[in-house]
């Protein structure tokens, strides 16, 4: 038993958020030819690269039988813990994507009152977390699947709430950081690009050189 354990209390992950779903089965619900079809984005498992989520303009807009359509909609503050692919991926949802809908290769983990947003996300994030849905998760041909069942009884430690807002400042701080840090290295490689891209394919040289005897 680890130290958080004996000294908080460790309930379900059930027991914890306000409820988890998967998402929306796009080819169940996508509209054939010919039928009246609404197109909206659908926020996919590859849309979420180290732990961001896609810009809703990123986004691949697919065309949608209306109805039934609303629960499969998420909110600021959500989890979306991949359950289909080759790798483990989790994301907390921002302003900018609430009210997306999501496919159904993401399990949706909406927190309850228990727990803040941030430590939830930190222990799915976890070496703790990640190794237990290793173990649970189902392998084809090296894609992993996971389910709402395999997540339910996940156990989270609940410390007093004034520790959780101290752990998710050092959370979140940490999270600003790492998003810096990456936007740093996207803007680096962009600039050497096209740095390169200037010397070796300067205006007017982009084309192959002639080669007698080819004509």
């Amino acid at each position: 038993m680890s130290r958080s354990e004996t000294r908080w209390p460790v309930l379900p992950l059930r027991s914890v958020v306000e409820t988890l779903f998967v998402g929306l089965p796009v080819s169940r619900h996508q509209a054939k030819e010919g039928e009246k079809a609404i197109h909206e984005p659908v926020l996919s498992v590859g849309d979420i690269e180290a732990g961001r989520v896609a810009p809703r303009e990123e986004l691949v807009a697919v065309g949608l039988r209306p109805g039934s359509l609303e629960r499969f909609r998420i909110q600021v503050d959500d989890l979306l813990v991949s359950c289909r692919g080759t790798l483990q991926k989790v994301a907390r949802v921002p302003e900018s994507a609430a009210s997306l809908l999501v496919s159904s290769n993401l399990i949706v983990v909406r927190p309850g009152e228990k727990l803040l947003p941030a430590v939830l996300l930190a222990l799915f994030r976890s070496a703790a977390w990640q190794g237990r849905l290793k173990l649970r998760a189902r392998s084809s041909s090296g894609l992993v699947q996971l389910t709402v069942k395999d997540l339910e009884d996940l156990p989270v430690p609940l410390p007093p709430r004034e520790l959780q807002r101290e752990l998710a400042e050092l959370i979140e701080a940490e999270q600003a950081h790492h998003q810096a840090a990456l936007r740093a290295a996207d803007l680096r490689r962009a600039l050497v690009d096209g740095m390169v891209s200037e010397i070796l394919l300067p205006p007017g040289r982009e084309e192959l050189p002639h080669e007698p005897g080819n004509d």
